[in-house]
């Protein structure tokens, strides 16, 4: 990114450029335009590029700027649809804005970042607004599952979590698929891919879902360079593992399967996709004379104009595994506690909050041997209806901060629920089931590691016959967060998040290392009860930027 010294101070920007309530009435005239890009390119195999050049008039009303995409199946009607968790968020790989040929913002792994802003929303709002724009699939409900005790008859309950749009076992009666067992389980049609274009139902994600930017601050464009809005999409080859092919998508199968079944005996989660060329749906205010006038008196001055905004930056680590190939052996210690630390950096930035995904490196040598395990429990590496678009809870894991040199916590945090509320302290609340952020099984002193073999270190494996979800949801959703912003409220204000020093930000984490052993779990051979691959640690640090705005261009800072 492209930085210049800025000499003198910049003036704050006109109340009409934030995104909140005047105080006062103001005449507008409201122009809706569907604006169509002047470059896009994309294949299944690698996704692609498309660009749109946003027109020199009026201020742009960033945080309702929406982009629509129709994708279409070259699998057939219906039978591929959005993954569960992030829907059409998943689309985007990579967002920029620029102004005048210079980056302003760009954001990395979109459909994850979006993913996490979504949950901190009502579940109503999840449920009725983001489901119907992205095609995700946030209604969720729980349900009771028997256990047998293995020194009685007795019997216990267990919590798991479903969700009841795609797991629909029946209708009127009648089985989905009743010919082949191994898909019991479907999609809402009205949620999977056509093959005739103009007939798959539309994606519509709104730029501020995944640019905090855009959120935050309404853009002058009258009085500004080019602006140009870049997405980079994601991918939607067929990942069809036992063929060697590890990639990642952002579509699943609309076919869920329903038995414990090996991804290289048939399941594949493919998507050969066209994508119809996207367009933007943009609405520009015209303001009266006299506020059009506050706008070039701010950015008239010796100093421009500043408008401060959020930036995220991705950083990535890993967790390495404590175990070797050779070691999946009998006589060899089961479980084993991996450490590591992470330096984050962000010296002398402003910084408002972090979050931590966490996931089973499906590629590393632990990753391979463990992935195409059995699909039939709680802790797949391979989740086929999120893909990558979640964040797995991990055995015995627990975490510290060190921010200018001092420990967030006193005590390194080890308790989910505590993690929990941290998490939500980054905004309103994490808004989550319980088992779909803490699996409760974890920890060995819990009940469950009472019952009968199906149990090992506190790990359930219990076959499910009435729902294809229980086994790909729990736990999924574990994200780690903290927030270092003084006031939520006061969002991108200058001063309310935490400035860093001369020393990096560092992370320390910790999880258990479970090794498959001979006779542990449902498989003899030791392979489907393995949680010893490498753990990918992805870091979302969102960080005050400041946009200036003068009569010779733009500058962006930091300070």
């Amino acid at each position: 990114m492209s930085e210049q010294t800025i000499t003198a101070t910049p003036v704050g920007a006109p109340d009409i450029l934030m995104n909140q309530p005047l105080s006062r009435q103001v005449d507008v005239e409201l122009e809706t335009t569907i604006l169509e890009p002047v470059s896009h390119n994309y294949t299944s195999a690698s996704g692609g590029r498309t660009t749109f050049n946003l027109p020199a008039k009026g201020v742009l009303d960033a945080p309702n700027a929406a982009i629509v995409v129709e994708l279409i199946s070259a699998e057939g009607n219906g039978n591929v649809a959005y993954n569960v968790s992030a829907g059409g968020l998943s689309l985007i790989n990579r967002i920029t804005a620029r102004c005048g040929g210079l980056i302003i913002s760009q954001v990395e792994q979109c459909g994850t970042y979006g993913w996490i802003k979504t949950n901190f929303m009502s579940q109503g709002v999840k449920e009725g607004v983001m489901d119907a724009r992205h095609l995700s699939s946030n209604a969720l409900e729980l349900s009771i599952a028997n256990a047998k005790i293995a020194t009685a008859s007795a019997q216990t309950s267990y919590q798991q979590i479903y969700n009841p749009e795609l797991d629909q076992c029946n209708i009127a009666g009648r089985s989905y698929n009743a010919a082949n067992a191994v898909n019991g389980h479907q999609i809402q049609i009205s949620k999977c891919l056509s093959n005739v274009a103009g007939q798959s139902p539309e994606v519509v994600i709104r730029l501020q879902d995944v640019f905090e930017i855009f959120a935050e601050n309404k853009l002058p464009l009258l009085a500004m360079a080019l602006v140009q809005i870049e997405i980079d999409w994601a991918p939607c080859g067929d990942p069809n593992l036992a063929a060697g092919g590890t990639l990642d998508t952002c579509v699943i199968d609309s076919l869920i399967p329903n038995a414990a079944v090996n991804l290289g005996a048939g399941v594949v989660n493919r998507g050969t996709v066209v994508m119809a060329t996207p367009t933007m749906l943009l609405d520009y205010i015209h303001y009266d004379e006299e506020e059009r006038a506050k706008i070039f008196a701010a950015i008239n001055t010796s100093g421009g104009m500043r408008l401060n905004f959020s930036e995220v930056l991705l950083t990535k680590g890993v967790n390495p595994s404590q175990f070797t190939n050779g070691e999946m052996v009998a006589g060899v210690a089961l479980q084993r506690q991996s450490n590591s630390n992470h330096i984050l950096g962000m010296a002398q930035k402003e910084v408002k909050k972090i979050y931590v995904t966490k996931n089973y490196d499906i590629r590393s040598p632990r990753g391979i041997a463990e992935r195409n395990a059995d699909f039939n429990t709680v802790k797949n590496h391979r989740n086929i209806v999120t893909n990558q678009y979640k964040s797995q809870q991990m055995p015995g894991e627990s975490y510290n901060f060190f921010i200018n040199n001092s420990r967030v916590y006193d005590k390194d945090v080890d308790n989910s629920m505590i993690q929990h509320d941290y998490l939500s302290q980054c905004k309103n609340n994490w808004v989550v089931p319980n088992i779909y952020y803490d699996t409760a099984n974890y920890n060995a002193n819990k009940m469950d590691i009472a019952l009968n073999a199906d149990y090992q270190f506190g790990v359930r494996n219990q076959t499910v016959n009435s729902g294809a979800t229980h086994r790909y949801l729990p736990g999924s959703c574990h994200v780690i967060g903290l927030n270092l912003d003084k006031r939520n409220n006061l969002g991108s204000a200058i001063g309310n998040g935490t400035r860093i020093g001369s020393s990096p930000m560092e992370f320390n984490y910790s999880r258990l290392c479970i090794k498959p052993g001979v006779n542990v779990g449902v498989d003899p051979n030791g392979t489907s009860d393995g949680q010893s691959a490498e753990c990918n640690l992805d870091f979302y640090i969102v960080y005050r930027r400041s946009l200036i705005i003068r009569q010779l261009g733009i500058d962006t800072s930091d300070a």
